[in-house]
């Protein structure tokens, strides 16, 4: 082996290029079993994020793709949207991202389309074969140039009629949100969940069942938990007729059953999360088999936890060891005689496996990395406590190099990542882009903040009230753990992030002096210009997580937003932003790069034609890492 290059940390040579960071930027949609084949959908960075739809035969495992280019199965539904298709009775119904349209696959045939409602989104859908009807969530928009229709959508239960007409019938009406409509195995009830503004469905959202009456129609439906306080997740029927579903009426996502009559517990213990943020639809973290037994794929402090459960005699086989050898099992599923799940490895990029008696068998996706494993650096996961004595959590990746080292005594830089939601987590998977910077000498500290999944309501609900303090606070707080640790050098700390990421990478440059630099992607510079451009999804999401209201909110929202905060800002700041997102409009990143420029601050703005609110394309991605890395490199003064 040749003897290590001695090298200032961050300036590494890797062969972890941009264009392999993109190779490995595929993102997994919807998973779905039928028959023993598992179905899901898989974007394509090289294609410009087409999704396309991917089946592995029960037997043999070979993959086949279902979907035609240039079809792409994305629904857009609350924007983000999920449940983009739906295997039923031989045939695959999808949802094509074009013109949000649901379209049948036959027998091998060419995609044909059912409904023609150009001012619908459809999602989420379960199949109603006594009645040749899909049943499913729609988004209906106003017309263009109706000036006396509301600007936000109506959201609905639809049932779609097969037949050659697509038409479209309402079968429930009158609240902000509804998901996961699912019908019972005798047809004659359907549970699904509802909630309104200004909750997110992790905040309230309530299981309804309504009876199915011969007309189709529904009849009045039932609250049967949730929606006071507490919520409740992935409702399912079960073979006998009981229905499944995960409430936190206790602080934790817990696995309850109704058989009618009653609601009992029948797995969870303090510690132990089923509960998943509802920001796609589709979502699951446990899978019913008709032998009743059920896998689920619970989080303990964050990491994974994967169990079978008897439902019949109430006892659970826990596999330890699986979970030692993941960093997140996500949306189970049945398959053969054990469950598949898209899974995420500490040294392997996400992937679908199946999983029987706790072992893992690759299903697809990448099995091995593009890199030499001596090169991959294994997240560590570290606990670290903030000013006020709070508890934090966090993902550590150590510099790795086998063929450099840095000098002397000296410690890395660090790239403290904030990430987005903020109602979401980051695990100690592989993630390309960690190794990107971790091959080149830098250190990576992935922070699990106040307002993180995975970690109970209460740690969640840290965050209500106290974006851009708490979330800032620690970060702040992980980047001076990881100096006092000598795990990287406290003169060289950067902080990046996406979307929500973004605003507290913002709000830490203005209002700390523990960052040396800032990446913010499609981040928020302007709470009051999100207020009142943001989608209907999340339009009271902002005053739950500012502790304000309709009637009073304009102080706190001018007192939180970066842009009126510019003179705290002295660190180099790049933005990146694409021109067609929705959900944070390009304004907001021009804002703050204007202010800045006019400040004489070192700022640069990225802009991408084509990319939403996530970039999905091959050509954005390497563009986006070569600028962020060479901006790094400067205004860390590492070269």
């Amino acid at each position: 082996m040749p003897a290590k290059k001695t090298l200032p940390y961050g300036t590494w040579p890797s062969p972890v290029t941009p264009a392999l960071v993109a190779r490995g930027s595929k993102r997994f949609g919807t998973l779905q079993s039928a028959n023993g084949a598992v179905y899901w959908t898989e974007s394509r960075p090289e294609e410009g994020g087409r999704q396309v739809i991917l089946r592995a035969a029960a037997k043999g495992g070979q993959v086949e793709e279902l979907l035609p280019a240039p079809f792409s199965a994305r629904s857009r539904v609350h924007e983000y949207g999920g449940g983009e298709f739906l295997v039923a009775g031989g045939v695959i119904y999808f949802v094509n991202d074009r013109d949000q349209q649901v379209y049948a696959i036959e027998k091998g045939a060419p995609p044909r389309r059912i409904t023609n409602a150009p001012r619908m989104r459809f999602a989420d859908f379960a199949h109603e074969a006594a009645r040749g009807r899909l049943i499913a969530v729609a988004e209906v928009h106003p017309a263009k140039g109706d000036a006396g229709h509301q600007a936000q959508p109506d959201n609905l239960l639809v049932a779609i009629a097969l037949g050659s007409q697509g038409e479209v019938t309402t079968l429930a009406e009158g609240r902000d949100f509804y998901a996961s409509p699912r019908l019972s195995p005798d047809g004659r009830r359907l549970a699904y969940l509802a909630w309104d503004l200004p909750d997110m469905p992790w905040d309230s959202a309530a299981l309804h069942v309504a009876g199915v009456a011969d007309s189709g129609k529904l009849s009045r439906s039932e609250r049967l938990a949730g929606g006071d306080g507490s919520a409740v997740f992935q409702p399912e029927w079960g073979p006998d007729g009981r229905l499944c579903f995960v409430w936190d009426k206790t602080g934790w996502g817990q696995l309850y059953r109704w058989d009618g009559k009653r609601i009992a517990r029948v797995h969870g213990r303090r510690g132990v999360e089923l509960m998943r943020p509802q920001w796609v639809f589709g979502s699951r973290s446990y899978a019913l088999r008709l032998d009743g037994r059920a896998g689920l794929a619970s989080l303990v402090r964050g990491a994974p936890q994967f169990e079978v459960l008897d439902l019949k005699g109430g006892t659970a086989t826990r596999f330890d060891a699986l979970s030692s050898r993941t960093a997140r099992i996500d949306d189970p599923v049945t398959s053969g005689s054990g469950f598949a799940a898209q899974v995420t490895r500490p040294t392997a990029p996400q992937g679908v496996m199946r999983i029987a008696r706790g072992r893992l068998q690759p299903v697809a996706g990448p099995q091995t990395t593009e890199i030499d494993a001596s090169l991959v650096s294994r997240g560590e996961v570290r606990e670290f406590r903030r000013p006020d004595g709070q508890i934090v959590y966090g993902i550590y990746y150590a510099p790795r190099n086998p063929q450099c080292r840095g000098p002397g005594k000296t410690a890395p830089p660090a790239l403290v990542l904030a990430h987005g939601g903020p109602t979401s987590m980051s695990d100690a998977g592989f993630k390309m882009r960690v190794q990107f910077y971790t091959s080149r000498g830098f250190a990576v500290l992935d922070v699990n903040y106040s307002g993180s999944t995975g970690y109970g309501r209460a740690y969640r609900q840290r965050l209500d009230g106290a974006w851009g303090i708490a979330d800032v606070a620690d970060c702040a707080a992980g980047a001076r753990h990881l100096a006092k640790a000598g795990l990287a050098d406290g003169s060289r700390m950067a902080i990046a992030g996406g979307s929500a990421g973004g605003y507290t990478t913002l709000m830490a440059l203005a209002t700390t002096d523990v960052f040396a630099a800032g990446s913010s992607h499609y981040g928020i510079s302007d709470l009051a210009l999100l207020l009142a451009h943001t989608h209907k999804f999340e339009s009271g999401y902002l005053h739950r997580l500012m502790g304000t209201t309709p009637s009073n909110w304009k102080m706190v929202f001018a007192a939180r937003s970066p842009i009126n905060l510019i003179d705290g800002i002295r660190a180099p700041l790049i933005l990146f932003q694409g021109l067609d997102d929705k959900v944070v409009p390009p304004e907001q990143s021009r804002l703050i790069a204007d202010g800045l420029r006019t400040r004489g601050i070192d700022v640069a703005c990225h802009e991408y034609a084509g990319e939403g609110h996530g970039f999905r394309r091959a050509d954005t991605i390497i563009a986006v890492l070569e600028a962020e890395l060479a901006f790094l490199q400067r205004a860390l003064r590492l070269k």
